[in-house]
């Protein structure tokens, strides 16, 4: 299983020169990748997200100022060599799917072949009145804005009918160096079926086994459904992860670090493919990277 790291690219202390440092550490200890998260904004007044019924009383202070993602891993490409260059995710629905694609595009090129997309359709109302495009188109629009994003890396000449991101027949370049994995995140169970249905892979953000356990069961069985091998698609958990937390039973990563290794072990069982650890916010370089180093696929012991 691979093991990654999220990088803190949001916040009002961000550092550059600290994300630059921590993901060429993260390189050299053996992590697999990298990954940035994407938000627009921070409201001045309480959000509730669809599908979850508790209302946050105010948005995350690190939504106030928040790196560009796709941005900030062109600039980590050209610090690094081997390490995979993630989202996690991206909300596509904010951009035209052409200008998404030829952007995730050169990532990959300038990276020669590392570029990796988490992707969901965006959940913030306000964030969708300022990117002018309709709540509505959440559903069978995330649906087509993936059709016509793989349209795009596609052989030229690209064209696309529709009512609904068309694209007239065009030549559309850069092409990324393979296929950019898709991986699909969800709060609800309607997008657990539609991650199912046209995911490249799952990006669930999921603390406890249980839970994830469930999802990863309905899943597979949506996949199949679908007449997909979920078996063909990997599974990019995202965890939250604080060695300074209590132990909370049935939940990874969070309380001592040498009981992290065991936590990997469970995940492997239920058929994570890579796993990537978010810090909490103020975590320094050399912290994470000293917690991080025995998880890494170069430096963990085999399970016995």
């Amino acid at each position: 299983m691979e093991v990654g790291l999220g990088l803190p690219n949001g916040g009002a202390d961000v550092d550059p020169g600290e994300l630059v440092r921590l993901a060429v550490g993260a390189e050299r200890i053996g992590l697999d990748a990298v990954w940035v998260v994407d938000r627009w904004l921070r409201p001045h007044a309480p959000v509730a997200m669809p599908g979850v019924p508790v209302l946050v009383t105010m948005p995350a202070e690190y939504y106030a100022s928040v790196y560009d993602p796709i941005d900030l891993l062109c600039h980590l490409a050209a610090r690094t060599d081997r390490i995979g260059l993630g989202t996690s995710a991206i909300n596509v629905l904010y951009h035209p799917p052409v200008l998404l694609a030829r952007r995730l595009a050169t990532l990959d090129r300038l990276s020669s072949g590392r570029a990796r997309a988490g992707v969901t359709s965006g959940w913030m109302a306000e964030e969708f009145a300022v990117a002018d495009v309709p709540p509505s188109v959440m559903g069978e629009g995330f649906d087509e804005h993936l059709a016509a994003m793989r349209a795009v890396w596609a052989p030229d000449p690209v064209e696309r009918d529709g009512t609904r991101f068309p694209i007239p027949r065009s030549d559309i370049g850069p092409k990324p160096v393979g296929a950019i994995p898709l991986l699909v995140g969800y709060n609800t169970a309607a997008g657990l079926r539609r991650a199912a249905r046209i995911g490249d892979g799952l990006h669930p953000h999921r603390n406890g086994l249980a839970h994830l356990a469930r999802d990863l069961e309905q899943w597979r069985a949506d996949a199949q459904e679908a007449g997909r091998d979920p078996a063909m698609m990997p599974v990019v958990l995202r965890v939250a992860a604080d060695p300074t937390a209590a132990d909370a039973p049935g939940e990874v990563f969070t309380g001592p670090p040498e009981r992290w290794p065991a936590d990997l072990v469970a995940l492997e069982a239920l058929g994570v493919d890579h796993v990537l650890l978010q810090f909490p916010p103020g975590t320094s370089v050399d912290e994470t990277l000293a917690v991080m180093t025995p998880l890494s696929s170069g430096t963990r012991a085999a399970p016995s």
